[in-house]
């Protein structure tokens, strides 16, 4: 769970310097620019979705296990 917060956390902080650098130089044309932001936006929601999916399946089974709700 840590690694997909690490890593969504990690695309944002890139996306966001890429933002920064783009708004200063403009490294990129404006059309790979929206792919990119698209793209990485679509990366944080699906890992946050995903970690969030994981952590909910683990703390049932958890509570399962522990006699604490019926399976």
């Amino acid at each position: 769970m840590k690694l997909g917060l690490i890593s969504a956390l990690a695309i944002a902080v890139a996306w966001a310097l890429l933002a920064i650098v783009q708004l200063w130089a403009q490294p990129l044309p404006a059309g790979v620019f929206i792919k990119v932001s698209v793209t990485a936006g679509i990366l944080v929601v699906l890992i946050l979705i995903v970690t969030l999916a994981v952590r909910e399946y683990l703390s049932e089974k958890k509570l399962k296990d522990d006699g604490y709700i019926d399976g």
